[in-house]
């Protein structure tokens, strides 16, 4: 909508600009579409929105960078050591990275895009706090903690979430070694529950099923059955039923094993 009040609208193009790098003082890096849902543009015109980033690149915040697909090219828009000057505060731990594109690598680089839409969907469901797996502040914040997540986040309930975000499918031991981690971190009082967001239905059908396979895990270094009571901190869901369920108000989505629904573990 457009706001007619000049001050009102210099003081939302300043909102839009400080979400802006703050959410890249934490990603480093994203392309159009994840930007304009981050600054709150909605709709079919994007003429607003490239207004902004072109704004932001003038003024030595953001670097752009095209990277080819098979269609063409991508744009990428990332933030700059002048970006992070404005955002960067004493509370962090960590001075976190610029955007160096250089460093880029094509084998990361959609699972880090994919890991920001499911970040999105879990903010406009209350999520507060995230938290990349990557990042030293994560190391800082979590010291020694085996398996590194691809995200934390703090549901509008409390409860604490790791996020893991499976665009491709690992080997049976690797997630044995993977669930191990994370039942050591629930002990630990690090986390309560594990998402595991899946691409769609049938990748995420097909974790379901791998989990569901699994027989015996370790729990305080002695090996438990990787039953119902040790299977429900682990919540499955596609993209898509991430991204269009509705705000859930009482906590975090029932975990799910197999073709039944777990029972909630309340934190």
């Amino acid at each position: 909508m457009l706001i007619h009040n000049v001050a009102e609208r210099n003081e939302a193009a300043k909102r839009r600009m400080r979400a802006l790098l703050y959410f890249l003082k934490e990603e480093t890096f994203s392309d159009f579409q994840t930007l304009k849902r981050v600054v709150g543009y909605k709709g079919k015109h994007n003429h607003a929105m490239y207004n902004l980033l072109n704004k932001a690149v003038s003024m030595g915040l953001l670097n752009k960078h095209e990277y080819p697909v098979l269609t063409g090219k991508k744009s990428l828009w990332g933030i700059t050591m002048q970006g992070l000057a404005m955002v960067v505060s004493a509370n962090d731990r960590v001075f976190p990275a610029y955007f160096e594109p250089g460093k880029l690598k094509n084998s990361t680089l959609e699972h880090r895009l994919l890991n920001q839409r499911v970040r999105i969907a879990l903010e406009e469901k209350g999520g507060k706090g995230w938290l990349n797996g990557d990042r030293g502040e994560f190391m800082s914040r979590y010291p020694g903690v085996r398996h590194r997540p691809d995200g934390i986040i703090t549901l509008s309930s409390g409860a604490i979430v790791a996020v893991e975000t499976e665009r491709t499918m690992k080997t049976r031991a690797r997630y044995i070694s993977i669930i191990n981690s994370h039942l050591t971190a629930s002990d630990a009082g690090r986390w309560h529950y594990v998402i595991y967001v899946m691409p769609d239905d049938k990748t995420k059908e097909s974790l379901v099923r791998l989990f569901g396979s699994i027989r015996t895990v370790m729990r305080k270094s002695v090996p438990v059955p990787f039953d119902v009571k040790n299977r429900e901190m682990f919540i499955f869901r596609a993209l898509d039923e991430l991204e269009n369920s509705v705000k859930d108000k009482q906590g975090p989505p029932s975990p799910s094993v197999g073709d039944d629904e777990g029972r909630e573990r309340h934190a």
